[in-house]
């Protein structure tokens, strides 16, 4: 995903207009939805000069790919962070679940704006997820390379299976009311569980 049609502020001052934009943005993207939301609105809700809001962007999907781009940063690193350290896939594949389980906690307005742009713009949902995924098969091939991952499994499905594993268990995490680091822990645990062992008896 490039950076298209967006300006970054370079003085102090417009770093902290820019911030209440996409700030706004983040929230009016998650509670109406990318159609619904206007530029205008985002303009009244960031308290802000019309003329200023496109000193930044072009237009409202520059905006959105924007927070979009830098979500996928922030996930990134918050996973990459939290394996810096692990010595097997295993414990990679734990620590890494578990952080993206944390940040789906602690921002749950990504969900949102991440599935939304698969309507907002198609190319831009499906760029997201192969991205992700081109990176993960690098990692997965290291480990094959290692022995700890089969080799008989094509790495490109395996890193949507996982994928798809982060997302749904995500959602778990969302829908319960009371959570903690705790229970994400266990839950964790229950999926590192299933993915080491299988989910069938022989």
């Amino acid at each position: 995903m490039e950076l298209k049609n967006v300006r970054l502020p370079k003085r102090k001052d417009g770093q902290l207009t820019f911030n209440k934009i996409i700030e706004t943005a983040k929230k009016l993207f998650s509670i109406n939805g990318y159609q619904a939301t206007s530029i205008n609105e985002i303009i009244e809700k960031s308290n802000i000069a019309t003329g200023t809001f496109y000193l930044y962007f072009d237009d409202k999907f520059a905006l959105y790919s924007y927070v979009l781009l830098q979500y996928r940063k922030a996930i990134r690193g918050a996973i990459s962070h939290s394996i810096k350290d692990a010595k097997s896939r295993y414990e990679k594949e734990r620590l890494g679940l578990k952080a993206f389980l944390v940040f789906a906690w602690k921002d749950p307005l990504a969900y949102r704006i991440i599935w939304e742009s698969m309507f907002a713009d198609k190319a831009l949902f499906q760029d997201y997820y192969e991205t992700f995924s081109h990176d993960y098969v690098r990692q997965l091939g290291l480990a094959v390379t290692n022995q700890e991952v089969r080799d008989d499994i094509d790495l490109e499905t395996l890193s949507y299976m996982l994928m798809g594993i982060s997302n749904f268990v995500g959602l778990q995490v969302l829908f319960k009311k009371n959570m903690s680091e705790k229970e994400i822990d266990r839950i964790t645990h229950d999926v590192m569980k299933i993915l080491n062992r299988g989910m069938f008896k022989e």
